[in-house]
């Protein structure tokens, strides 16, 4: 028989899922070729999804430490211990020191919709603390909130009958494999495709590429709009009756000409010119842009210059960052009115300080892997390790935050619990049927919390709702989506109609160039270049493996080792060769690891892949490095200005 799936990953592209089983097992996992997006084709880590499933290390019973935190020493115990021992711990750290001193820890492992969610239930009844989930996108999606009242832009099919592509700090060769099917098709039919990347990534190869320097990126967008502005090539009808602060804009961006836009990005000004003159006159366009770039201490502020760029045209929503259509409602599926207390929430890019506060006394982990994916982890792991803290830990692998727990709990994978799925790209709501039986002794997030629920015996009848009930109710409140839970059932999938993307949910109800609510917030009245310099020699970059999503992935691809890409130039001062290792060092700390000369990544720069595991990795990781600067722009990360030295 088969059954409908999706990849669960936190991912563009969603991919529709149609799984076999004989006998209980995974047969065969394909790509939907009816998906009209992901059209049958699942990219490598995908295609490795029944080795992940029956991986020998998978965790398949409940656990409790014996050892110190951080050896990884457990024995086996029953899920009712387990349960009971949990359940104390929340009674008695409530009791002695508040709720609040319960941290639910979570993030993105799953995207799925009820097992991402449904948790919060159990944490809003007994009232714990929260993480803010701060790590990856949020700058970005602020800024085009200041600016364009949401993030919704350009969707796949509009992208792909585009003229002109500007991808903009971002690398859909691996990051979006669907999506840079996309661009080769339109490039197929005649369009032009430019990369503006500090790195010479995969998907410079098929474009004009654009090497700026990092942390430049304002700069440059705001000298496209002083030339733009000076030569009269912006739609004049456009901004005067869709936008605010056009001539509060035009001023700060006078000083950005071709000269100024050279020196800071060190691009040439014929290059910028040539750009300028496609950007303008070829028409669908659309930019893309990557989140990482946005991982940067001014990661807001280059989001949203670039953001004006399509308005400045008058090419209506001409950009792409993260599509979110849906009106799925997430409160009722959180279960934010079981609680009438005010939550209290941290930043999760500076946990570290937050440990060392004392506040914290028990920490329930599940859908992350802090110990690989945090900044600053030596400050993160000094807290995991405090003896006063009582963690708990869901995974399906025995990961470095498992290994700190005092209770590990067995997870399952998508293939043996159900949900529903929305995409950050294409427009459609895809289900996760049970393909099998859980292993071992695995339960699903929701069944976990509702056992947990059960033994704390607990009242509220929402905690007790079943997954179909829920996925049933979410669909019957939507407006938006084109189909019931039978439907999708039948087909997989169904697609979510598109807002109307001429409504612009800023105050003035228009494209705000100049934001009166972004400079009372701190941020600015208006887009600007803010200059990033470290007292460091290198800036080092991170980006996630093409074979993993963040940490997830690593035990079945233990061959991805860290190393760290050097520009020739560099290597020759440093006087180092391809093999050699280099100890990296700043204040938070330092990291022995193998060099790579390249000539991808410019002088100044260095580069590696972020959140290996530091068990499988020698110990460490880049996050060992990793600053954890928060940003104005929505609490965010800013993992990519870190700067180093070699020692």
């Amino acid at each position: 028989m088969y059954i409908f799936n999706t990849c669960p990953r936190d991912c563009y592209d969603t991919c529709a899922i149609i799984t076999r089983v004989r006998n209980g097992r995974l047969h065969s996992i394909d790509g939907n070729d009816k998906h009209p997006f992901t059209q049958g084709y699942l990219c490598a880590k995908g295609q490795g999804l029944i080795k992940y499933v029956y991986s020998k290390q998978r965790l398949m019973h409940p656990m409790k430490r014996v050892g110190k935190k951080g050896e990884g020493k457990f024995k086996k115990i029953s899920w009712e211990a387990a349960l009971s021992e949990i359940a104390h711990q929340i009674e008695k750290n409530s009791t002695e020191h508040g709720t609040d001193s319960i941290l639910q820890y979570d993030y993105a492992g799953t995207m799925g919709l009820i097992q991402r969610h449904f948790p919060s239930r159990f944490f809003n009844v007994i009232g714990a603390s929260r993480v803010k989930h701060t790590i990856c996108s949020r700058a970005g999606e602020k800024a085009l909130e200041i600016v364009w009242g949401s993030s919704l832009g350009m969707l796949p099919e509009e992208i792909e009958k585009c003229r002109l592509i500007v991808i903009w700090g971002m690398n859909p060769a691996w990051s979006s494999p669907h999506g840079f099917e996309i661009i080769k098709r339109a490039q197929k039919r005649g369009a032009k495709v430019y990369i503006i990347d500090p790195i010479k990534t995969p998907s410079a190869e098929i474009g004009t590429h654009l090497q700026i320097r990092p942390n430049a990126d304002a700069a440059m967008a705001l000298g496209c709009v002083n030339h733009i502005v000076a030569n009269r090539l912006y739609d004049e009808e456009f901004v005067a009756n869709k936008t605010v602060g056009f001539d509060r804009l035009v001023e700060v961006a006078k000083k950005y000409d071709l000269n100024e836009m050279a020196r800071v990005t060190g691009l040439k000004t014929r290059h910028m010119e040539d750009f300028i003159a496609d950007y303008v006159s070829l028409r669908p366009n659309c930019i893309m842009m990557g989140y990482g770039m946005q991982r940067n201490r001014n990661g807001g502020e280059m989001i949203r210059a670039i953001s004006v760029l399509p308005a400045l045209i008058g090419e209506k929503r001409g950009f792409y960052y993260s599509t979110d259509i849906d009106d799925l409602d997430r409160d009722y599926i959180e279960g934010t009115t079981l609680t009438s207390r005010k939550k209290v929430y941290y930043n999760m890019v500076d946990l570290g300080r937050t440990l060392e506060l004392g506040k914290i006394k028990m920490m329930f982990v599940y859908n992350s892997n802090p110990l690989a994916t945090l900044p600053n982890q030596s400050l993160v792991r000094k807290g995991f390790a405090r003896e006063e803290v009582f963690t708990v830990v869901h995974d399906l692998f025995m990961t470095d935050t498992a290994d700190y727990a005092d209770i590990v709990l067995p997870a399952t994978s998508s293939f043996e619990h159900s949900d529903l799925h929305v995409s950050y790209f294409h427009q459609f709501l895809s289900i996760n049927e049970p393909a099998i039986e859980p292993l071992g002794e695995c339960k699903s997030n929701s069944d976990l919390f509702r056992a947990l629920a059960t033994t704390m015996r607990l009242p509220q009848r929402e905690l007790y709702e079943d997954d179909e009930k829920v996925m049933k109710a979410v669909l019957s409140k939507s407006r938006m989506v084109d189909g019931t839970v039978l439907d999708l059932k039948k087909k997989g999938f169904v697609k979510i109609k598109i807002p109307n993307r001429s409504v612009y949910k800023t105050p003035s109800k228009r494209i705000e160039f100049y934001s009166e609510k972004a400079a009372e917030e701190g941020m600015g009245g208006l887009p600007s270049h803010v200059e990033v310099k470290g007292r460091l020699p290198y800036q080092l970059l991170a980006p996630v493996h093409r074979l993993l999503v963040r940490s997830q992935y690593h035990t079945e691809h233990p061959e991805v080792q860290p190393v760290v890409f050097m520009n020739r130039k560099n290597a020759a001062e440093e006087k180092v060769e391809s093999g050699a290792q280099v100890t990296l060092s700043n204040e938070f700390g330092d990291w022995t690891v193998a060099v790579e000369v390249s000539d991808a990544v410019p002088s100044g720069v260095l580069l590696t892949y972020s959140a290996l595991w530091p068990k499988l990795s020698g110990g460490k990781n880049v996050n060992f490095l990793a600053t954890d600067f928060v940003q104005k722009y929505g609490g965010n990360s800013a993992y990519n200005s870190t700067f180093v030295r070699i020692a």
